[in-house]
């Protein structure tokens, strides 16, 4: 058994490797092809919110392949304010040649992004090399971004309230953890809550929490906003025929701060739910892989480990992921050099140090492949294999959007599908913009 692993994972890094030769050798990066030069050669700017202590060698590696053909000039940026200060550059018209930016900012300004055309990279050739979920990035002319690294939502768990509460392992799927919840919860007479299985049902103390609605939408069979390679559409009333995904998850998602409901554990009125994770007092926390350092830093005392997300029964087997592409911008005078400084980037073994400094994961399937014997990473690695996503292109508004639509339910406002109707028509009004 352990020979045919060994097999299967040199045929994996074999035809992995010859398939990513033969990309930077029909993209010109390596001798055998040669491209059609467009506009000047030269030196590039790169910008993105990997740290420079965690990329210079990355950089300095690909300045010693590219003599000749590019040179890049990193510049770190902040990732809070990284979206504006490209809307700046770019009204400027000093923005940079390249960039390696969230999924967001890449829907946000994808007019402004020089599609890799599917002339130098097919679809059957990104199909095997990257992860599924990567597919977002496609488009009518191309693809707007090279996937460099993905950070999936995973599901973090308190080993001592597990303990406590006689429960051996986290739940698999939903059904399981409404089951675990009552377990794990502790509500006095008062309906004060003190300790709570998981964080849900609420807008204003979920830190991932459009990820979280996200996520159960499109384990039902949509996400909120639909990209057909062209145009943005909301997709909030998408039909699967027996049910409204938006509804349904609004519905799940809700009922965990009803205090009339057996399944009541989180309300209004509790921490952040990070920090009541980090106190010991939330049995179950969904985060990004991306959190694991600032959890351990902020409590190095706290026995937790890491699961996948739950899954629905009968819905798909994946996660939500946070995607990062690098980019080719169009007002690029230098095209030939960052096209070139791309691919020698985004296809060879380097991607893994982006995705690493973002402390993120990699998208590459053959790298993912390779395992990591961190059992820890091991979960990010198969969540990450997995992840799925949407295209979000505001990502502060449509977080305003998926919240107020919690809020109308929760407060009592109106019925689950009034909430989705009124998310429905303030996305395609923001869409529309």
């Amino acid at each position: 058994m352990k020979n045919s692993s060994l097999f299967q994972t040199f045929l994996l890094i074999f035809f992995g490797g010859a398939l990513l030769v033969g990309i930077l050798i029909f993209s010109g990066i390596l001798p055998g092809f040669k491209a059609k030069p467009v506009g000047e050669t030269g030196t590039v700017t790169l910008w993105g919110p990997v740290p420079m202590v965690r990329i210079s060698k990355l950089i300095e590696a690909l300045n010693k392949e590219g003599v000749g053909k590019f040179q890049v000039v990193y510049i770190q940026k902040d990732p809070a304010k990284m979206g504006d200060q490209l809307l700046e550059a770019l009204a400027a018209d000093t923005a940079p040649d390249l960039a390696i930016l969230p999924q967001d900012l890449i829907f946000h300004h994808r007019s402004k992004l020089f599609p890799i055309p599917f002339s130098s990279v097919t679809e059957r050739q990104y199909q095997d090399l990257f992860v599924d979920g990567a597919k977002i990035f496609k488009s009518a002319d191309g693809y707007l971004a090279l996937p460099v690294a993905v950070d999936p939502l995973v599901l973090y768990y308190n080993k001592d309230l597990y303990k406590s509460a006689n429960i051996v392992t986290p739940p698999s799927n939903w059904e399981q953890l409404v089951l675990d919840q009552p377990k794990l919860t502790m509500i006095d007479s008062l309906n004060k809550i003190s300790q709570s299985a998981v964080a849900l049902g609420t807008s204003n103390n979920i830190n991932n929490v459009k990820d979280i609605f996200a996520l159960l939408s499109l384990q039902s069979g949509a996400a909120p906003i639909s990209f057909d390679g062209t145009k943005l559409s909301s997709a909030m009333l998408a039909d699967t025929g027996a049910y409204n995904p938006s509804q349904t998850s609004l519905d799940f998602y809700t009922q965990f701060s009803n205090p009339q409901l057996s399944t009541y554990t989180w309300n209004r009125s509790l921490p952040l739910d990070r920090d009541y994770f980090l106190s010991g007092k939330l049995a179950n926390y969904f985060g990004l892989a991306s959190e694991l350092p600032d959890i351990i830093e902020k409590n190095p005392h706290l026995n937790f480990d890491i699961a996948l997300t739950p899954r629905l029964s009968n819905g798909e087997n994946l996660t939500l992921g946070h995607f990062y592409g690098l980019v080719v911008l169009k007002r690029s005078t230098k095209l030939t050099s960052a096209l070139a400084a791309a691919f020698a980037l985004a296809f060879t073994d380097r991607e893994e140090q982006v995705s690493e400094g973002l402390d993120a994961c990699p998208v590459k399937r053959i790298l993912i492949g390779q395992g990591d014997p961190d059992p820890r990473r091991q979960v990010f690695l198969d969540e990450a294999l997995i992840s799925t996503s949407w295209p979000d292109p505001a990502d502060d508004k449509t977080t305003v959007i998926i919240k107020k639509m919690i809020d109308g339910v929760v407060s009592g406002q109106g019925s689950s599908i009034d909430a989705v109707k009124k998310a429905d028509e303030d996305l395609r009004l923001l869409l529309a913009q």
